[in-house]
């Protein structure tokens, strides 16, 4: 009895480790396809936050190169207007340091004496002769430039230092037209009749009242354009800016 139950117990443990390993071999296949779930989504995590990285890498690089070239620009501008700050402010220090030494010596003749006949010491200083020449192209490079800023120092400068040098008229003729490059047209008006009203004589006085009246027609005050152009007509009547004025005038009427 005990020989005939052997096989059948032999075959029952073969059956049954079989069994054993298969589910072993199952449960091992689950658990490697879960480790390889896995390590796709940590792969993918990880590919994300790579992108993210080298699109932020991107995005800072781009801004440092944007800065560097503002700062580029800025220094530049920096630079030029420095430049051109220097040879207006350097000339005039100049031309101050000249007015000086000349005002120096006219005391110095003062107090020696009275002056010859004829010398007026204040109407000398006055005129500005090459000081205001050089003064004056200093400031209309800048005014061709467009640095109106400085530009505008070296025009207004020559105006208080040499107020009666043929010159002044002339700048005061640019500093109006500065203000009619800012788009400043009642300022610039006020700035156009200083000329008739500082030097009545001054060759640019035709000129200063036909822009006036050029920008009070274009500020729609026509009355004030038509009382302008007739006083342009009537105290420069050869004057080239006379016949432009004229044709404004039949325009008008």
């Amino acid at each position: 009895m005990a020989k005939s139950s052997l096989p059948v117990l032999i075959l029952l443990a073969v059956t049954v480790s079989a069994c054993a390993t298969k589910g072993d071999v199952r449960d091992l296949q689950d658990d490697i396809r879960e480790l390889h779930q896995q390590q796709q989504a940590l792969l993918q995590e990880l590919q994300r936050e790579q992108r993210a990285q080298r699109d932020s890498m991107q995005a800072l690089a781009r801004t440092v190169q944007e800065g560097r070239a503002e700062s580029s620009r800025r220094m530049t501008n920096l630079e030029d207007h420095l430049l051109r700050v220097q040879e207006l402010t350097g000339l005039s220090q100049q031309q101050l340091a000249n007015l000086r030494a000349e005002l120096e010596r006219e005391r110095s003749q003062m107090a020696f004496g009275p002056p010859s006949s004829g010398f007026d010491p204040a109407a000398d200083m006055m005129e500005g002769g090459e000081g205001a020449m050089e003064l004056y192209d200093a400031a209309v490079t800048q005014f061709r430039r467009g640095a109106y800023s400085s530009a505008r120092m070296g025009f207004q400068e020559l105006v208080q230092r040499f107020a009666n040098d043929p010159l002044a008229p002339e700048a005061r003729y640019y500093l109006a037209d500065i203000l009619v490059q800012e788009n400043e047209p009642e300022e610039a008006i006020d700035k156009f009749l200083e000329i008739p009203e500082y030097h009545p004589d001054a060759d640019r006085v035709p000129d200063a009242l036909y822009r006036v009246a050029m920008l009070h027609q274009d500020l729609g005050n026509d009355d004030d354009a038509f009382q302008y152009l007739e006083r342009l007509i009537n105290t420069w009547p050869e004057s080239g800016a006379a016949e432009l004025a004229r044709e404004e005038l039949e325009a008008l009427q």
